[in-house]
């Protein structure tokens, strides 16, 4: 009798122990456990405007040539910014129906990643660092934003800056040159000042205001002013440097005269193809719309100097969300998609490459003489201040912004309400 009971006991535990084994093996949560072979299908929040559909089926047919049992189905969010691009895929978290990889631009990054709605990714990238493709041949400075408190939440993808674009007809047309790229903010004046004019009633400014929160925040980087400290837990708008560049742009509308009124509904990437405005800081992506329009009157340069020269930088990769049920092949799709074939697939007109290689590859066939701001600004870049309320942070910076080129507000009153707004909000 007890030779039978000893013999169930030993059968009852290696049925046991083939149980956890079976269970263990079909564990996802193991970095180690994914192999090509395992079945998986995913969904991926990824814009058209990124990458179209055309695009998407060519990157993907690449993908499952090395995991050829991941399927990955696209789901397109549609946001009037970032920050209601975010809200939106947060009501699908929340709703029960998440994605299991999203292109997260830098403005988001920490938001996600501080909610704890992100999956870390080093153990899958020590289990398996062949699909990283190279890892080293990622800046490290742009892939620096995704690294949060030593953990990695995402490949570095894409990546712009603010530099001037220049209308170089108008340039001639004013006996100008591209200005050098260590020009001044006097240098700055002079040029729109020569490049506004008016001939036989068609006005042409000679500079666009960025009115936005990222392209604002370039020209204050460059005035050694910013819109939060190095924490991000408090505004520095009311610092003299920042009024100090505020109150330049609203003179460069009511004082100088050498820049439009900003409309809603003004393109200053049409406004300057069509001549109505000579310059304007912008990244990288106008050259797509040059480009579909064949506008190759340009040229581009650093941002003048004022009390520096920083060049503001904004980057985006596909980080993976935790709540997915195959994180070992959402891990492979984030890399892959932030991989050189990705980037060679998509990033020719609109972004800037965050491979080394590919930078070294795309950039030269850039319509503009002076394609190189693009490459040297990388290693110089300091990135658009994002902290987990970015939304919120934006929303207030644009609109007392736009209090002060509608001239409603001086910029000493306009920056230091700012600062009272913003810091509550970071508070909270």
């Amino acid at each position: 009798m007890r030779k039978i009971l000893m013999l169930c006991l030993i059968l009852v535990w290696c049925f046991t122990l083939a149980a956890c084994s079976s269970s263990n093996s079909s564990n996802n949560s193991d970095p180690a456990s994914g192999t090509n072979d395992e079945k998986a299908e995913l969904t991926l929040v990824w814009s058209k405007g990124d990458a179209s559909d055309a695009q998407l089926k060519d990157i993907l047919t690449e993908f499952n040539k090395l995991y050829p049992n991941i399927k990955v189905n696209r789901i397109e969010v549609i946001g009037s910014s970032w920050g209601d691009y975010f809200n939106k895929i947060q009501t699908m978290i929340a709703g029960g129906n998440p994605p299991d990889v999203i292109r997260v631009a830098i403005e988001g990054i920490q938001m996600f990643a501080k909610q704890d709605l992100l999956l870390p990714l080093d153990e899958y990238m020590a289990a398996d660092p062949d699909a990283l493709d190279n890892y080293d041949d990622i800046h490290k400075k742009l892939q620096s934003p995704f690294v949060i408190d030593g953990k990695t939440y995402g490949f570095v993808w894409d990546w712009n800056n603010v530099v001037m674009h220049f209308n170089t007809d108008k340039l001639k047309e004013a006996g100008l040159s591209l200005p050098p790229k260590d020009w001044t903010k006097d240098d700055f004046l002079t040029y729109a000042q020569k490049l506004t004019t008016e001939k036989d009633g068609k006005k042409t400014y000679g500079f666009a205001i960025p009115t936005y929160y990222f392209g604002a925040s370039a020209w204050l980087f460059n005035n050694d002013a910013s819109v939060l400290d190095d924490a991000m837990t408090t505004s520095k708008l009311d610092d003299p440097n920042a009024i100090e560049l505020m109150q330049f742009f609203q003179d460069l509308i009511y004082k100088y005269k050498v820049a439009p009124v900003p409309n809603p509904k003004d393109d200053a990437t049409q406004m300057l193809m069509n001549g109505q405005i000579a310059m304007m800081s912008a990244g990288k992506w106008p050259f797509s719309t040059y480009a579909k329009s064949k506008f190759t009157s340009v040229d581009v340069q650093f941002l003048p100097t004022f009390k520096t020269n920083k060049v503001i930088f904004g980057s985006g990769a596909f980080p993976v969300l935790n709540s997915t049920k195959y994180p070992d092949a959402a891990y492979k799709l984030s890399a892959f998609l932030g991989g050189v074939y990705s980037q060679k697939t998509t990033l020719s007109d609109a972004s800037i490459p965050t491979r080394i290689s590919v930078m070294k590859e795309v950039l030269p066939k850039t319509p503009a003489s002076n394609w190189q701001v693009y490459s040297d600004s990388a290693d110089i870049a300091k990135a658009v201040e994002s902290p987990v309320q970015y939304a919120d942070v934006e929303s207030i910076f644009n609109r007392y912004m736009g209090l002060i080129l509608a001239n409603q507000s001086d910029a000493a009153t306009a920056m230091k309400k700012a600062k009272e707004e913003i810091d509550q909000v970071l508070k909270n």
